[in-house]
Protein backbone atom coordinates (compact mmCIF):
# COMPACT_ATOMS: atom_id res chain seq x y z
CA UNK A 1 0.00 0.00 0.00
CA UNK A 2 1.49 3.44 -0.96
CA UNK A 3 1.89 6.31 1.61
CA UNK A 4 0.44 9.65 0.87
CA UNK A 5 1.86 12.70 3.17
CA UNK A 6 -0.52 15.66 3.26
CA UNK A 7 -0.09 18.91 5.23
CA UNK A 8 -3.57 19.94 6.12
CA UNK A 9 -4.49 23.15 8.03
CA UNK A 10 -4.75 23.15 11.61
CA UNK A 11 -8.96 23.63 11.54
CA UNK A 12 -9.45 21.13 9.02
CA UNK A 13 -6.70 18.29 10.97
CA UNK A 14 -9.37 19.05 14.23
CA UNK A 15 -12.58 18.71 12.09
CA UNK A 16 -11.44 15.54 10.93
CA UNK A 17 -10.68 14.06 14.22
CA UNK A 18 -13.52 14.88 15.95
CA UNK A 19 -15.50 13.27 13.03
CA UNK A 20 -13.55 10.21 12.97
CA UNK A 21 -13.91 10.29 16.92
CA UNK A 22 -17.23 10.65 16.82
CA UNK A 23 -18.25 7.85 14.34
CA UNK A 24 -15.23 5.26 15.97
CA UNK A 25 -13.23 5.02 13.28
CA UNK A 26 -9.48 6.36 12.37
CA UNK A 27 -8.87 8.93 10.63
CA UNK A 28 -7.17 7.32 7.85
CA UNK A 29 -10.19 5.39 7.60
CA UNK A 30 -12.08 8.69 6.99
CA UNK A 31 -9.52 10.48 4.43
CA UNK A 32 -9.81 7.16 2.17
CA UNK A 33 -13.72 7.06 2.29
CA UNK A 34 -13.72 10.49 1.90
CA UNK A 35 -11.00 9.88 -1.25
CA UNK A 36 -13.10 6.73 -2.89
CA UNK A 37 -16.07 9.32 -3.02
CA UNK A 38 -13.99 11.94 -4.60
CA UNK A 39 -13.23 9.43 -6.99
CA UNK A 40 -16.45 7.61 -7.80
CA UNK A 41 -18.68 9.92 -7.58
CA UNK A 42 -16.97 13.05 -8.94
CA UNK A 43 -18.68 16.57 -8.77
CA UNK A 44 -20.80 16.81 -12.25
CA UNK A 45 -19.27 20.10 -14.72
CA UNK A 46 -20.97 21.69 -17.60
CA UNK A 47 -19.17 21.02 -20.25
CA UNK A 48 -17.17 23.39 -21.82
CA UNK A 49 -17.55 24.26 -25.85
CA UNK A 50 -14.52 24.03 -27.70
CA UNK A 51 -14.24 26.78 -29.71
CA UNK A 52 -10.50 27.54 -30.22
CA UNK A 53 -11.43 31.16 -29.85
CA UNK A 54 -11.60 32.83 -26.48
CA UNK A 55 -13.19 36.18 -27.03
CA UNK A 56 -13.59 36.40 -30.42
CA UNK A 57 -16.05 39.01 -32.15
CA UNK A 58 -16.54 40.54 -35.42
CA UNK A 59 -15.43 43.91 -35.59
CA UNK A 60 -14.88 46.07 -38.99
CA UNK A 61 -11.95 48.02 -37.82
CA UNK A 62 -8.29 46.86 -38.52
CA UNK A 63 -6.48 44.85 -35.81
CA UNK A 64 -4.10 48.12 -35.48
CA UNK A 65 -7.08 50.25 -35.00
CA UNK A 66 -8.02 47.66 -32.20
CA UNK A 67 -4.52 47.95 -30.66
CA UNK A 68 -4.80 51.77 -31.04
CA UNK A 69 -7.87 51.66 -29.28
CA UNK A 70 -6.66 49.71 -26.37
CA UNK A 71 -3.54 51.60 -25.64
CA UNK A 72 -5.03 54.78 -25.47
CA UNK A 73 -7.06 53.88 -23.00
CA UNK A 74 -4.59 51.73 -20.83
CA UNK A 75 -2.95 54.17 -18.53
CA UNK A 76 -0.13 51.75 -18.04
CA UNK A 77 1.17 52.28 -21.21
CA UNK A 78 1.77 55.73 -21.34
CA UNK A 79 3.13 56.21 -18.41
CA UNK A 80 6.09 52.93 -19.66
CA UNK A 81 6.23 54.72 -22.88
CA UNK A 82 6.14 58.37 -22.36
Amino acid sequence: MSKLIVELPDELHTKLKQHAAADRKTLKTIVITLLDSYLHHPIPRSPKRATGLCGAWKDDRSAEAIIAQLRSTRRWWTRQRG
